[in-house]
């Protein structure tokens, strides 16, 4: 949407509140995506480790002769 508002294909984006003004705006989407981003990576990197624990190996996986 941002590319098509700096390309004049759609009309500019007006902050409606309680943001007045696009820097506002801005501020909220960096803090949001900051915050949200902390957690998103925590699940991603417990989902990998679930994932590594659980994985099922065969059963003859042993070293020969041990």
């Amino acid at each position: 949407m941002a590319l098509l508002s700096a390309t004049g294909v759609t009309s500019p984006f007006e902050p409606k509140p309680p943001f007045d003004t696009s820097a506002s705006l801005t501020w909220m989407v960096w803090f949001g995506g900051l915050a949200f981003g902390g957690l998103g990576s925590a699940l991603i990197v417990a989902a990998r480790s679930y994932a590594a624990r659980t994985r099922s190996t065969c059963a003859g996986a042993e070293a020969p002769g041990a």
